[in-house]
């Protein structure tokens, strides 16, 4: 895999499952175990057409979800580690750290660093064509 595939590859990833959090938390689960979310004991769980059970299994799929990525996203770390350890500029480190590692905008990591979007970039991109 090229560090270009690696990093996006991570950066999609993390935007995945960032996106799934929001969902799961959305749904608003209780903390207990999965499959007896929102009920209490000797309760009878509702049929398989009622809302709390569909968000039940939803928040269940979600949890899935997001285990997977999470173990995707470790996965890929090893191989960060060194495509970041070859970045020998500051500057640039810290450009493809906020980007591809935090998932920031342009905009953004340009606030941070006092660069326009266009110089964060094109400094993204020169790295990323770099061999």
């Amino acid at each position: 895999m090229t560090k270009q595939e690696l990093l996006t590859t991570y950066r999609s990833a993390l935007l995945e499952l960032e996106e799934i959090e929001a969902q799961l938390s959305r749904i608003g689960t209780d903390g207990r175990p999965a499959g007896l979310r929102g009920g209490t004991a000797g309760m009878r769980l509702p049929g398989t057409n009622h809302p709390a059970a569909a968000a039940w299994q939803t928040a269940d799929g979600l949890e899935k979800m997001v285990e997977h990525k999470r173990a995707e996203l470790t996965a890929l770390s090893a191989q960060l580690g060194e495509v970041m350890g070859s970045i020998g500029n500051a500057r640039t480190f810290m450009i493809v750290q906020h980007y591809y590692l935090m998932a920031e905008t342009d905009e953004t990591i340009g606030q941070l660093l006092h660069l326009s979007t266009s110089r964060i970039n094109q400094l993204r991109r020169s790295f990323m064509q770099a061999a």
